[in-house]
């Protein structure tokens, strides 16, 4: 089967991720993917599969003004056009939010059939309103309409249910066992948080939490991986905090596994989350961790004193606590790690790509579909 994916950029974000990941897996089971990017080659962070075609339109950029932002996305628009009329696809799967609309416009009149995936929270992180009224629009022309969990899925009730499904996040458990060097760090002991350095991800809070911990734990530190555009002020308060040597701001690195595994427990300590990539990966590397209740409605999966501690968002007294109820005791790390690695399994990049070829099947894909 011939598929094309459309994202805006590979930049380090977890639904780039997986992308990634997906095509990776979706290629070894015989499948030809193509993948589209509205941004070009420059915003790259993770790298395709060897053997996937990449079609890097270059039409990212800010929009000032009503004429510029239309005629942008107008040019989007075609280039998405000819992009998916020149790969002959059985079938179009389009992330993120605005890109999808894009997509769905694009492939109007196509008999190419388009799944959307969503990846973020609409209550949490809505599009702008006219996106939102857009996307009423488009969404109905869609196959189907794929969510990461059941809250997102409820959110789009106004499309027939047999269009919508709820499939996860994929966790590529190879490479995360595939050798790459780990960072170093000045500690014997260390908690990891990995993410975008961006509000959502609530790492004012860690460090905050960190902070009342340094003194009584002088043998811990913190590492918390990633980019974003809150750096300056997290290394501040950082630096306000009195922490310069204990916690760590190194950037992101494309395979945190090695220094996942390194540590001796992650925090999640984000605001709202859809289904949080760096939770799932740090769990299937046998981290214990400590998460926030950052989800619209928690997972079932994650349960608190069994495969993880769980904290209120927002709320550093009892974030400070469970970590320091993970710091003190070794023992409770063994045994909540040991069943976190349980836990993930059925997220194996494997098992969510029958998903997906389910559900290409279920909308009709096959051999000839796409030709255009």
């Amino acid at each position: 089967m011939r598929l094309v994916f459309v994202i805006p950029s590979l930049s380090g974000g977890g639904a780039e991720r997986v992308l990634v990941s997906l095509v990776k897996g979706l290629a070894a089971q015989g499948h030809l993917a193509n993948v589209v990017t509205i941004y070009g080659h420059e915003y790259d962070f993770f790298r395709l599969p060897e053997g996937v075609q990449r079609v890097a339109l270059g039409l990212g950029r800010d929009t000032v003004g009503v004429v510029d932002k239309l005629w942008t996305n107008l040019r989007r628009l075609a280039a998405l056009r000819r992009a998916i009329r020149a790969a002959r696809p059985d079938a179009v799967i389009s992330f993120l939010g605005q890109t999808n609309v894009l997509t769905l416009f694009a492939a109007a009149g196509l008999p190419t059939p388009v799944i959307v995936s969503e990846h973020t929270d609409p209550f949490r992180e809505p599009l702008p309103e006219p996106w939102q009224r857009l996307r009423r629009l488009a969404y109905r022309r869609a196959a189907c309409v794929v969510s990461v969990n059941a809250a997102i899925d409820g959110y789009f009730d106004w499309i027939p249910a047999a269009r919508r499904a709820v499939i996860p996040n994929p966790v590529d458990l190879a490479e995360l066992a595939s050798p790459a060097p780990a960072l170093d760090w000045p500690w014997p002991h260390a908690a990891i948080g990995m993410g975008r350095l961006a509000p959502e991800k609530g790492f004012d809070r860690l460090i905050e939490s960190f902070a009342q911990l340094a003194g009584e734990f002088s043998d811990w530190g913190l590492v918390i991986l990633g980019e974003g555009p809150l750096r300056s002020q997290l290394e501040s308060l950082v630096a306000r905090r009195g922490l310069t040597g204990r916690v760590l701001l190194p950037g992101g690195i494309p395979q945190p596994s090695p220094t996942l595994k390194k540590a001796d427990l992650f925090v999640l300590s984000s605001r709202w989350e859809a289904l949080p990539m760096a939770l799932l990966e740090a769990m299937a590397c046998g981290l214990p961790s400590v998460a926030t209740q950052c989800m619209g409605v928690m997972p079932d999966w994650l349960r608190s004193g069994e495969n993880t501690i769980l904290a209120p968002v927002d709320d550093v007294p009892k974030l400070t606590a469970a970590l320091a109820a993970l710091m003190r005791d070794a023992g409770l790390r063994r045994r909540l790690g040991d069943n976190a690695a349980e836990t993930v399994r059925p997220f194996a990049l494997e098992s969510v790509v029958k998903h997906w070829e389910a559900l290409l099947a279920q909308v009709g894909c096959g051999p000839g579909r796409g030709s255009v």
